[in-house]
């Protein structure tokens, strides 16, 4: 009890504060008023735990800031108020290898970049990370590894924390716009020119050339799409016909759309790549694998561009892939090892 107290006070205090600062205006604690906050939860001290992490996260229209760190054997996660500093959760749990001091046999957050970094065929000088993080997957500990490119390539590893297997990866080649400092989450929400749910949600009926009383509305909050804050919009009409939008969250803009109705039918493809080209082109990123090894394999729609979608299993390992009908692009390719 005494710990909860202790917790409540401390983050009034850095709520109240943070309000002041802000001439008055409530304003997100920041990423170390949460930290702070989380290890008072915990009744721990900065100098008995490794961070892991501080992400921004959203449920049920709450923002919180969701803190990873290690203590000893255990592995903590609190939820954090964005707001007023609340702790809102604490969950720990038994933490076999830890990142500041592994079992004889593992890798550091160190090794698990390299072996990242070597599977892509990367320098450390290629790339700026975005997070080097033990997780767990399955009863797996794994080492979650980030990074991006000059020409904003996003990787994402998973590394066996034992043994330094590639468990799984994927690229994005879409490119990731990393956010700056006046990007943050906070000072992005607090910024006059951002839009509200409000005005994300008349964008998005403006486009859809809807009212607000002919639609119900599921939900309208903020997240992050390769390192762009959007609002995601999703309503339905009286005839069940749903609408799902991305909208920038700075501009306004609509990043993103689609619905899905029975009776609705999108106009034929007109793409100029046919799709045993599209298959060539998977193929090409695969050596050694045939149009026999194509598994999966369709055309489909994305924001009224067509696009192939399709999967090989070669050699072990399974790829998914997404290629453009038009420029011929890879627009996301994944591959994983095949589970027996």
């Amino acid at each position: 009890m005494k710990k909860l107290i202790a917790a409540a006070l401390a983050a009034l205090t850095v709520a109240l504060f943070t309000a002041c600062a802000n001439d008055g205006q409530l304003a997100y604690i920041g990423d170390e008023a949460a930290r702070t906050a989380a290890l008072t939860g915990a009744g721990l001290s900065a100098d008995a735990v490794t961070f892991l992490g501080t992400e921004l996260a959203s449920r049920d229209g709450t923002e919180y800031y969701l803190v990873s760190f290690t203590s000893g054997d255990s592995r903590y996660e609190s939820q954090v108020d964005a707001l007023s500093g609340v702790v809102l959760q604490t969950e720990s749990a038994p933490l076999a290898q830890s990142a500041s001091s592994p079992a004889e046999g593992s890798i550091t957050a160190g090794d698990a970049k390299a072996k990242a970094l070597a599977h892509a065929g990367l320098a450390e000088t290629d790339v700026t990370f975005i997070k080097a993080e033990l997780d767990r997957d399955d009863g797996r500990l794994v080492y979650d590894v980030e990074f991006y490119t000059a020409d904003y390539k996003e990787y994402d590893y998973e590394i066996d924390a034992a043994t330094g297997e590639v468990v799984s990866f994927d690229y994005d080649v879409e490119h990731y716009a990393p956010p700056t400092a006046a990007q943050s989450p906070a000072a992005i929400v607090n910024d006059g020119s951002t839009l509200s749910a409000e005005d994300a949600k008349a964008k998005a009926l403006a486009h859809a050339g809807l009212s607000s009383d002919s639609v119900t509305f599921i939900k309208a909050e903020l997240d992050r799409d390769d390192g762009r804050l959007v609002y995601d919009v999703e309503f339905y009409t009286a005839d069940y016909k749903e609408y799902d939008y991305e909208i920038d969250a700075a501009t306004g803009e609509v990043v993103s759309y689609d619905y899905d109705a029975e009776d609705y039918a999108p106009p034929a493809a007109s793409g100029t790549l046919s799709a045993e080209d599209a298959k060539a082109l998977a193929l090409a990123q695969v050596p050694g694998a045939s149009a026999s090894d194509i598994r999966e394999f369709e055309t489909d729609r994305d924001d009224g561009r067509v696009e192939y979608e399709g999967k090989i299993v070669y050699g072990g390992m399974e790829y998914e892939f997404e290629i453009d009908g038009y420029s011929g692009a890879i627009r996301n390719w994944e591959a994983e090892p095949l589970h027996d």
